[in-house]
């Protein structure tokens, strides 16, 4: 019925390979757990092939880094099963049910998505900024997540029929980080396919370290005017887009060049707030606004 596709990278899935596997096990329904390393560093791939062992669990191992849309897409091309569970390596399931609660949902022709969640108690202060917006932004119920964007999916945890995926893919000319799962979720909507959400979260686990995700943000959103620009220059997907909305009105009015002369001006204060014990996130907007100002 289900196939969980897992792309690795770098990380130790063995938590989650076991947990998945009792919870296969216990559900009564046909499950298929298959992990797939993207060429990740030896010590990473050493500790993963214990994974072998588990009961319901194939992993294989590439012999090159294919990159986070192609390795996707060519999961759900080896997958078994009819419907394909999307997870990312860093999360845990947060419901003993959670398998039985996307089974649940198999019978309509449509994507869902089931959420993510934070642990209540703040990480080591290093990792503050990455929790902080995580709780406040991305820790939503499904109320709450249909109607933040029509076409909004999180591809840490969401499910599709391989059917559809085969027929509407990750675009693999998008090979950097961020927002490969926000062209898909338009091209769904574009495609008439309904995106609908359900409260079925995973724990985010991976967090950054602040300097780190700051970093990570850039490039994001570097990713995401480059394909603002040559990918998707439809202005549905710029207005579903809060970012490149605002850098769309900023340019209109003419303040987009002041906003970037005072985001060069301030990063530095701006980023010792958001790299130190209390991040805010109304830093955090501005900053990420100022970036892609200055890139613009």
């Amino acid at each position: 019925m289900i196939t969980v596709c897992i792309p690795v990278y770098n990380a130790d899935v063995r938590v989650l390979a076991r947990q998945l596997s009792g919870m296969a096990a216990s559900s009564g329904i046909a499950v298929e757990l298959l992990f797939f390393d993207d060429f990740s560093e030896a010590r990473f791939r050493a500790v993963n092939r214990e994974i072998m062992e588990i009961r319901g669990v194939v992993y294989h191992e590439g012999e090159r880094n294919m990159g986070r849309s192609a390795l996707r897409n060519y999961l759900g091309k080896i997958a078994s099963h009819p419907w394909l569970l999307f997870l990312d390596a860093d999360c845990l399931p947060v419901s003993g049910n959670f398998l039985k609660r996307y089974a649940a949902e198999t019978g309509e022709n449509r994507v869902i998505c089931g959420g993510t969640r934070y642990s209540d108690e703040p990480p080591a202060g290093e990792k503050l900024l990455r929790w902080t917006y995580g709780k406040a932004r991305e820790a939503l119920t499904a109320a709450q997540r249909s109607a933040k964007n029509s076409f909004a999916i999180t591809a840490n945890n969401f499910m599709i029929r391989k059917e559809t995926l085969a027929a509407i893919s990750f675009r693999e000319s998008i090979r950097e980080y961020g927002h490969e799962d926000t062209v898909l979720g338009y091209d769904l909507s574009t495609a008439a396919i309904p995106i609908g959400h359900i409260d079925n979260p995973v724990y985010h686990t991976g967090l950054e370290a602040s300097a780190v995700y700051l970093e990570k943000t850039r490039t994001a959103i570097d990713n995401l005017v480059k394909i603002s620009e040559e990918e998707v220059t439809d202005p549905v997907f710029i207005k579903g887009s809060g970012l490149l909305r605002t850098g769309s009105k900023l340019r209109k009015t003419g303040l987009l060049p002041v906003v970037a002369w005072f985001f060069r001006m301030g990063e530095p204060l701006i980023r010792k707030n958001l790299t130190g014990p209390h991040p805010r996130l109304f830093l955090f907007d501005l900053y990420r606004t100022g970036y892609l100002c200055s890139i613009s």
